[in-house]
């Protein structure tokens, strides 16, 4: 699966904290970033080729191949698998952790997109580099990375809404607690130890 990960810093932990302080905001924030996050997803989309090199777009027959025949080029295929999903893995390299990740999850979409990754000398990206389609990646990484205005303040948005949600959480927490501390302040103790006597 060819994933892109949207990181903005800061908003990890706010939300790993909301999963347990209210499971339920939690759930609707997340809903909330991936509907926020559709213009970006669309864009993607919209950025797959409907046509490439002719011999990867029909597919194999009877293919003896394990596993299935070779996977295939198939604009309708390529747009349906990107996808959004929230969280991920710490990206080593830049010390973040992803909100948001853009995903493309169909075979020959992926292949189109990353072929020549590690080894460019083959027939294949070499014709996919002569047809003009240029080096991987050629529309995953791409489209985020030019598209990624359209949405990081609407992400950034949902958080911040979030964050205040939380906080006015944990003010009504202490406040609570800072009323049964003086409560119990003014509460005697009989010869047990108990409040009340």
């Amino acid at each position: 699966m060819m994933q892109v990960g949207v990181s903005i810093y800061g908003l990890k932990p706010v939300l790993e904290t909301l999963r347990y302080v209210d499971r339920d905001l939690y759930n609707q924030t997340t809903k909330d970033i991936r509907k926020v996050s559709q213009p970006l997803v669309q864009k993607v989309k919209g950025d797959f080729p409907t046509s490439v090199l002719s011999g990867f777009m029909r597919p194999a027959q009877n293919s003896k191949r394990r596993g299935g025949a070779f996977p295939h080029y198939d604009v309708k295929k390529a747009r349906q698998g990107v996808g959004v999903k929230i969280g991920g893995r710490k990206n080593q390299m830049t010390n973040s952790w992803p909100v948001v990740r853009i995903q493309q999850k169909n075979a020959g979409a992926m292949i189109f997109d990353m072929a020549g990754a590690k080894n460019r000398g083959g027939t294949f990206v070499k014709n996919l580099e002569k047809e003009k389609y240029g080096r991987a990646s050629r529309v995953m990484w791409k489209s985020v990375r030019s598209n990624l205005p359209l949405v990081e303040k609407n992400i950034k948005d949902a958080v911040e809404k979030v964050e205040k949600a939380i906080n006015a959480q944990l003010q009504t927490s202490i406040e609570r607690r800072e009323k049964q501390s003086a409560f119990t302040k003014t509460q005697g103790r009989n010869a047990l130890g108990q409040f009340g006597g």
